[in-house]
């Protein structure tokens, strides 16, 4: 079955209206005006995304919430390269100068290639708060569907993973999923970890019926994402179902999936984009920082790593909606020792999260402190209780020690 490129992954890369940091509780997608970012047209449309002009001064939300400052001081990416399977990647684009090393393609018509890119490696600009992840990235393109639609199908997606295990790339991001698996993908999937590239693809992928569990992220070897918007809440809220079966869709952990500045095809103007393929290219970008700092991770290592140190969901790992929790860059790379360029076998370790950025701390802590309480009460009601039994059950009286009144 046919995914598209723009709708099916609920991509919009729209306008920048504002400064990049929301305050909205509940936040609606960036407002468009006539002076702001072009915005990417639907797949209907045979035009090609125009060139973004506004470049935004201010770090974006997604900057802190991740603790990109912290995590650039442990690791940048160095040594490590992401293949990005998506239609099209610009590589002249500013901020990806020096970062893409080959499947460049001659244009991006939808951009989303290119802002993919940038999640993951962008290089910093002059005059514009965006960086990406893993700003010492290296990037490999891998056309991916139909570089004027967007659309891709299984076959395609299978051909594109076998492309990008044998391009050198260590992971790999997968910017469209598809409703509909097949075994050549999954073999595909599978021939990737063991060529040891880790497979990142997103958890959901929208069609005419809303969001549906994606391909190939059902697949046990591939790091399901899922996205959440600038307050922590998940961008699809309610449990996905497979299709014709009770089982839901697989969602590793979570990652900035809604109002994300990023960058386009065409120029060092700033672009808006939104969905799970957006999450997965900070997943991505992470596995990339992890892996500069411990080269010797296997795909296996590195994907229980990131899950493990995610800062945990409310629910605990087993959350249908959002998996382990949110993704801890700096969580991450502290949890074991290691350093750039120290090749580390990977063994066990008790996670530790770090509390950068934490978007879902509240309920944590509201569920934590409950705990607290909950044991406070206990000790205070055992002496109660002890007290009570001794008297038969008997009022005690109240006064001071010698229980005559004051």
């Amino acid at each position: 079955m046919l995914a598209c490129g723009a709708t099916a992954l609920a991509l919009v890369l729209a306008p920048v209206a504002a400064a990049a940091q929301p305050a909205d509780p509940s936040p609606a997608p960036p407002a468009a005006d006539d002076t702001a970012v072009p915005q990417v047209l639907d797949v209907s449309d045979a035009s090609c995304a125009q060139d973004a002009d506004r470049v935004i001064e201010d770090a974006p939300w997604t900057h802190g919430a991740l603790g990109l400052d912290e995590a650039h001081a442990l690791a940048r990416g160095e040594g490590v390269t992401v293949a990005v399977l998506a239609s099209g990647l610009d590589a002249g684009t500013p901020a990806l100068e020096g970062a893409v090393t080959g499947g460049a393609t001659d244009e991006d018509c939808r951009g989303y290639g290119t802002f993919l890119a940038g999640v993951v490696a962008a290089r910093p600009r002059p005059d514009s708060g965006f960086v990406g992840v893993a700003p010492a990235a290296r990037i490999v393109g891998v056309a991916t569907g139909d570089p004027r639609t967007g659309e891709v199908t299984a076959a395609g997606l299978a051909a594109s993973l076998r492309s990008a295990a044998e391009s050198g790339a260590r992971v790999a991001v997968v910017g469209t999923a598809v409703t509909e698996g097949s075994a050549e993908l999954s073999e595909a999937a599978s021939a990737a970890e063991e060529a040891g590239v880790l497979v990142v693809a997103p958890a959901s992928v929208w069609s005419g019926d809303g969001a549906r569990p994606g391909h190939p992220a059902r697949e046990s070897t591939v790091l399901s994402v899922a996205s959440h918007s600038p307050d922590g809440r998940p961008v699809v809220q309610e449990v996905l179902l497979v299709p014709g079966e009770a089982e839901p869709a697989r969602v590793d952990l979570i990652a900035p999936g809604s109002q994300v500045l990023g960058i386009g095809p065409g120029g060092e103007g700033h672009r808006t984009g939104q969905g799970d393929g957006v999450a997965a290219a900070f997943a991505a970008g992470t596995a990339a920082l992890l892996l500069s700092r411990e080269p010797g991770l296997t795909p296996r290592l590195l994907r229980e790593r990131l899950v493990a140190t995610a800062y945990p969901s409310a629910l605990g790992p087993a959350d249908p909606v959002t998996g382990s929790g949110r993704i801890d860059p700096v969580g991450a790379m502290v949890a074991a020792p290691g350093g750039p360029g120290e090749a580390v076998e990977g063994s066990e370790f008790v996670p530790d999260p770090s509390d950068r950025g934490s978007m879902e701390s509240l309920p944590v802590l509201l569920t934590a402190g409950g705990a607290v309480l909950l044991l406070a009460l206990a000790a205070v009601a055992r002496p109660v209780l002890a007290g009570g039994r001794a008297r038969g059950w008997r009022p005690a009286r109240t006064g001071g020690r010698d229980g005559r009144r004051d």
